[in-house]
């Protein structure tokens, strides 16, 4: 079965790009905005996921009750979500609602009320999602981790803003926010599933009509900071701790000598971290690898959580392994085994249409440029010892790590 990519750029600058996939029923579309966390000042942390929920609370032709009705009784679903680049709205529908998924979608996205009142119980719910970030530790480490590496700069900021941040904010700056960066030039709306480019092109041009004419800003140079180490209490009976380094950028040529060097370090169940200090030393209950990608930079960290008086034998542990991985390297047959591991969940990932769509906007908005699944899947196989090699001493040699400990708050 082939999946066919198209893209077209429409006169006002939205990008469209699909695939179709004529074997399932459903389709996912994502209009993607570039509005996200590193894009906003320090008084305005938070502005970007604000306003994706204020699309929801109703628009010009539609109450909160007829936007939660106007999908889910088709059997579809509607959510949207914001990242440190990007606020996405999008839905999964059956194909034949496809017109209807890009009338609500592009309704909520353009005509949201904003109405003081909204405002002000929308900030009551954001604020119950910033203390329930807070009540997770695993939440919670990951957050304090990206704001003491990027510390001082937008990226590091967190995207649901802060309490102060987020009681600062008013009516006028949502829409001055969405006036600046809601612009043509900043949108693109990615579809995968059962569907026709050219009549999804035809609806986008119709609905899409009252964004913002500005030309798109650029975003400040990610820079990291230089503060290596951080120590965070927290009322909780676990040491939950994360230790990484820069990594690369989305588009970097040796990406997947990194995914698949990550996937063999600490990707699963029969990963070494998970094998050597889980189940060979008992160090650790949970214990992984993560990787994040963005416009011009990236993470490649270890997260882990242990008892207290254990925290600083797994630290030492963590940097055993990565200073035996820059030695020893990784076997033939380990590889072989590793990449086998991510082409199939490669190929189960991409049966969802989400994921695909997903796939299509950062493609765009990171390269420019498509990657059919078939060249994806022979990029992993081509990764040799010595790619693998090569770019764990590109990130781990020599360099300092970051490192962010959230452990219990002594108790008198």
């Amino acid at each position: 079965m082939t999946v066919r990519y198209r893209k077209t750029r429409l006169d006002n600058g939205i990008r469209i790009v699909t695939e179709a996939m004529p074997w399932v029923r459903s389709v996912s579309i994502g209009i993607w905005v570039t509005s996200g966390s590193r894009h906003e000042p320090e008084r305005l942390n938070g502005i970007s996921h604000l306003l994706e929920h204020m699309a929801f609370k109703g628009t010009r032709r539609r109450t909160t009750r007829d936007i939660a009705h106007s999908l889910e009784s088709l059997g579809g679903h509607l959510n949207a979500f914001t990242e440190k680049e990007f606020t996405c709205y999008c839905a999964l529908v059956l194909d034949e609602h496809l017109p209807q998924a890009v009338d609500v979608l592009s309704d909520i996205l353009q005509h949201p009320l904003i109405t003081e009142k909204d405002l002000k119980s929308e900030k009551g719910i954001v604020a119950e999602e910033i203390r329930n970030l807070e009540d997770s530790p695993e939440d919670s480490i990951h957050d304090g981790f990206i704001r003491t590496v990027f510390s001082g700069h937008p990226m590091g900021a967190p995207i649901l803003g802060s309490m102060k941040s987020l009681k600062g904010l008013r009516r006028s700056d949502l829409v001055g926010h969405r006036n600046a960066h809601y612009t043509f030039g900043n949108c693109i709306v990615a579809a995968a599933g059962n569907l026709d480019h050219d009549a999804l092109v035809r609806l986008v041009d119709r609905r899409l009509r009252s964004l913002s004419r500005r030309c798109p800003g650029k975003a400040v140079p990610a820079a990291f900071g230089t503060c290596r180490q951080r120590t965070l209490k927290a009322p909780i009976t676990q040491t939950h701790l994360c230790t990484g380094v820069p990594g690369m950028p989305y588009s970097a040529e040796n990406k997947f000598s990194l995914i698949v060097l990550d996937t063999y370090f600490g990707g699963g169940m029969s990963s070494r971290l998970f094998q050597n200090l889980r189940e060979e030393k008992g160090i650790a209950y949970s214990i992984y690898s993560f990787l994040d990608f963005w416009s011009d930079a990236g993470l490649w960290g270890v997260y882990t959580v242990t008892s207290p008086d254990a925290s600083e034998k797994g630290l030492k542990a963590i940097r055993r392994e990565t200073e035996s991985l820059l030695k020893d390297g990784v076997s033939e047959s380990a590889l072989a085994r590793v990449k086998s591991q991510i082409v199939g969940n490669l190929l189960l990932m991409f049966e969802d249409t989400g994921n695909r769509m997903n796939r299509l906007a950062k493609m765009e908005a990171y390269t420019q440029s498509y990657y059919r699944m078939e060249t994806v899947i022979d990029r992993v196989r081509s990764v040799t010892r010595k790619d693998v090699g090569a770019v764990a001493e590109e990130l781990l040699d020599g360099v300092e790590s970051f490192t962010v400990i959230l452990e219990p708050e002594t108790r008198n």
